[in-house]
């Protein structure tokens, strides 16, 4: 191959390497905006219609980390913009800043969403939301914004009528330290305990949260359904199972399962017609979404 490279012309040569730049050009560039997209999912989404899609009525929508393909992830409009098109649950993401508040925000960094590298938890409520929110679903329309607290995602619940879906980012071994029982506390404020559903990676923080309220709603998050995970459920007690939705669409026998055991299984993150059709067809309780509309 060397050797045929080298008999080639001058102009060969050039026009072969502007080819290979080219090509490498765009491979970067695709890549590129792959990650981006990746990283911003939740505003890439393209909205359809839960009723056109097969949908049950039987299968409860949730909006994931509000309708955030019309207003930035976790934030106050991204939740009004759920309650306006009809949703009844809504899910966030919720961290514990340095001084003990719980705040919204899916990544431990707030680089992704404000532009500045600071963990939520080694840093004061303050100095969070000193740093406004940049990134988003139609930022431009909302700026500025600010990472709201937990305590004002409920009260906007309360106001709305929304079901809130907490899933606790800090973990227990990391933060032992963290006020999880303000988590309940809190709900139960606002009246919301009947309404609320709090989901985890973390079995021991759902562990610890249910030690503080022996009824209300959880779910263990996982990312493929297996018997580990109905034992876990089972001993937590009113307690379902938040998957993704590829590994139950392979696992039409464990579903089953759930079912027969009355264990209520919700499917992330679900984007696209087809999907949410063959879940439901499945017997699916929830489905998270980021671009399906009730």
């Amino acid at each position: 191959m060397i050797q045929r490279f080298k008999k080639l012309s001058k102009v060969k040569k050039i026009l072969l390497a502007a080819i290979a730049l080219v090509l490498c050009a765009v491979i970067a560039f695709g890549l590129l905006t792959y990650r981006q997209r990746s990283r911003y999912f939740c505003q890439y989404a393209k909205p359809f219609s839960f009723s056109e899609a097969g949908s049950s009525e039987e299968v409860s929508l949730i909006a994931h980390r509000g309708l955030s393909v019309l207003a930035p992830e976790n934030t106050l409009p991204a939740y009004e913009k759920a309650a306006e098109q009809g949703f009844d649950y809504v899910e966030t993401d919720i961290r514990c800043t340095a001084d003990g508040v719980w705040i919204l925000s899916h990544d431990a960094s707030l680089k992704r969403m404000t532009g500045f590298k600071g963990t939520v938890e080694e840093m004061t409520l303050s100095e969070v939301q000193a740093h406004p929110i940049t990134k988003g679903g139609h930022i431009e329309e909302y700026a500025p914004l600010y990472t709201p607290t937990y305590e004002e995602f409920l009260a906007l619940c309360l106001e709305k009528e929304l079901m809130p879906v907490i899933e606790v980012k800090t973990s227990a071994a990391k933060v032992p330290d963290a006020p999880f029982q303000s988590i309940i506390h809190l709900v139960k404020r606002y009246g919301l305990e009947k309404d609320a559903m709090i989901i985890s990676f973390d079995y021991e923080v759902l562990q610890i949260l249910r030690e503080y309220d022996a009824d209300i709603r959880m779910q263990l998050l996982v990312k493929k359904l297996d018997d580990g995970a109905f034992l876990k459920a089972d001993k937590l007690g009113n307690c379902g199972i938040d998957c993704a939705f590829q590994s139950l669409l392979k696992a039409p026998d464990k579903i089953e399962s759930a079912k027969r055991s009355g264990i209520a299984l919700n499917a992330w993150t679900v984007d696209k017609p087809k999907d949410v059709k063959k879940l439901c067809e499945a017997g699916i309780t929830y489905i998270t979404t980021n671009a399906a509309m009730p």
